[in-house]
């Protein structure tokens, strides 16, 4: 009896500190839905109320989450459709930013106007979004809740200047320029010019179009856009730092960052897979995905599938390949390749027999990868991308390529150099010693912070008195023109005296002659 009563009491006790947490993904794309619902997963474990808010046309890989709720976004879904299909996204990074942030607003706009959803919302003990879509800050603002950002990808995106991150041109990397420690004076140049673009996003692009979202819904009219972007109390990134990942950076207390979330150890396969694993003999496996928008958001032309099929003919390896082909089709493929529409990408990385991963170098693949020590291929096609196969060649265990660019043969000749060239995993393990250290489980480190930012109510002690200062002031742009011109005015004055001092002297001489 005695041990029902402590049971009863442990449960009420529980439910006395349990919370309300919406959460805000970016409404399309598999994985950031996954990145999210890993954290949504740890809080409602917890005991807590967890409601993880998305557009409907994620339907079909989030519907199976019991936390998942979803909003009509049928214009919004088209309008992807029709702006990844532009290629500019490949081709101008800036335009490329200003057309995700006019889809992200789009995507808002459509969910704060679904009043039966913010009303459910409003109910909420705190609100956690995504770093990349900044619609939390808007829902937080106009609810006055508590907001933590959690980021899957690195903390260089124009996004940083928004929330007060500092950004320095000089140890951050930026765009596909990435930091190196013998940069050249171009190469700082670069940096400089990135710092420029990113400024320039954030504040005629990010600005602009939450701006216009922000008056739409009357949304604390009082406060800039600038303000209500800013409005976060902590932000929680995965992307570890000094691991080979990413450089290392000061950063705010309001800031943490704690490790990949969606990395683990590996469970059993299902028996046709591991039966093909098993095939494979010391040769090994060769995993390859292009997540799940290659195909379905972003073209890729099938010439290249067919040169990838070509050189899978000529490898002794196992190749497990996720993609997608339609009816018309006309790739042809060896008897060592095993096509899927889906695969559980992290157990096959896991498994013992797998011995290279060919990625687009997202980021959740790149984490995934290193995890189990994997060496990697990197094709980037667009986005952050470009940067994180960089990111993974400078940490020694990938090779960045371009596919699109590439014969059979000497992709062939690549494969062979990553998996047979000790080094790449040699690389990739170190990562992974480094990360499989950690004191603590990411995902449960996230959720300690989210807890201590629900239950402190307000974080603003901890954000720097600079975060909310002007560019030129926080790096005392104003103070050094103010100087420089104190310095040419002086400048001016003496050489000024001079030149009076010297026709002195001449008339002076000149009169002396004459006499």
């Amino acid at each position: 009896m005695l041990g029902i009563q402590a049971i009863v009491f442990f449960a009420f006790l529980s439910s006395c500190f349990a919370a309300k947490f919406a959460m805000f993904p970016m409404p399309f794309g598999r994985s950031h839905v996954l990145f999210v619902s890993k954290l949504g997963q740890e809080l409602a474990e917890r005991g807590h109320e967890v409601k993880i808010h998305t557009g409907g046309s994620s339907r079909s890989f989030a519907e199976s989450s019991p936390y998942v709720r979803f909003f009509n976004d049928t214009k919004c879904s088209l309008e992807v459709k029709e702006t990844s299909s532009q290629p500019v996204i490949e081709t101008n990074p800036k335009k490329a930013l200003a057309l995700l942030y006019t889809v992200q607003s789009c995507f808002c706009d459509e969910m704060l106007g679904d009043s039966e959803l913010m009303n459910e919302v409003s109910r909420a003990d705190l609100v956690v979004g995504e770093f990349i879509y900044l619609c939390s800050a808007l829902v937080a603002d106009q609810l006055s809740l508590p907001h933590v950002l959690i980021s899957a990808f690195s903390l260089n995106h124009p996004m940083a200047l928004a929330v007060g991150l500092p950004l320095s041109p000089t140890y951050v990397a930026h765009s596909s320029v990435p930091l190196n420690d013998q940069s050249s004076f171009m190469d700082r140049a670069k940096y400089i010019f990135f710092w420029v673009f990113s400024y320039l996003s954030y504040r005629q692009d990010l600005c602009a179009s939450f701006g216009d979202v922000k008056s739409t819904h009357n949304i604390t009219p009082e406060k800039s856009i600038q303000e209500t972007l800013g409005r976060v109390d902590m932000i929680i990134s995965q992307v570890p730092f000094g691991f080979g990942l990413e450089n290392p950076r000061p950063l705010p207390p309001n800031a943490r960052v704690v490790g990949p979330f969606l990395p683990g150890p590996p469970k059993p396969l299902p028996d046709e897979l591991e039966q093909f694993m098993q095939r494979s003999g010391d040769e090994g496996v060769i995993l390859v995905s292009f997540g799940s928008v290659m195909g379905d958001v972003v073209g890729v032309d099938e010439s290249v599938w067919q040169m990838m099929a070509e050189a899978f003919a000529k490898v002794p390896q196992k190749v497990i390949w996720k993609l997608k082909l339609d009816g018309t089709s006309r790739i042809s493929l060896s008897e060592n390749v095993k096509l899927l529409s889906w695969l559980p990408q992290n157990d096959i990385l896991g498994h013992h027999k797998t011995r290279l991963f060919i990625a687009h170098a997202g980021i959740n693949g790149i984490l995934e990868s290193t995890y189990h020590g994997v060496p990697m291929i990197c094709s980037p096609f667009f986005g952050d991308q470009f940067l994180n196969a960089q990111m993974a060649q400078q940490g020694g265990f990938a090779e960045a390529i371009d596919l699109k660019t590439l014969s059979s043969q000497e992709f062939v000749d690549l494969i062979h150099k990553v998996i047979n060239q000790a080094s790449y995993r040699e690389s990739a393990e170190r990562i992974s010693k480094s990360v499989k250290l950690l004191p603590r489980p990411p995902v449960k480190e996230a959720a300690d912070w989210v807890e201590y930012a629900q239950a402190q109510g307000s974080l603003e002690f901890l954000k720097p008195l600079g975060s909310d200062l002007p560019f030129y002031e926080l790096y005392c742009l104003d103070i050094l023109l103010l100087a420089f011109s104190l310095l040419v005015l002086v400048i001016f004055l003496i050489n000024s005296f001079f030149k009076v001092v010297r026709k002195s002297v001449s008339r002076f001489n000149g009169k002396h002659k004459t006499q």
